[in-house]
């Protein structure tokens, strides 16, 4: 017979995994919101294709420098 016993660090671990989807669904909503952003206002310019994607790489690469920081891992 097989007992189930929790303890406070099940309950941390669950946190843990709410919060890490919680940051990738906002990640990937922002990310898409750039790449929105960007397509709009290139398909409404004359803007050549290689500035597109400088930008959203740079704006990516922007995001993800700032944001790194914020992961508060206990490693």
């Amino acid at each position: 017979m097989a007992t189930d016993t929790h303890t406070g660090s099940d309950r941390s671990d669950q946190t843990g995994i709410v919060r890490s989807i919680a940051r990738l669904v906002g990640d990937l909503l922002i990310v898409t919101c750039w790449v929105v952003f960007l397509t709009l206002v290139f398909l409404g310019t004359a803007w050549p294709q290689w500035a597109f994607y400088l930008l959203l790489l740079l704006g990516v690469g922007l995001y993800v420098s700032l944001t790194a920081t914020w992961t508060g891992s206990s490693g």
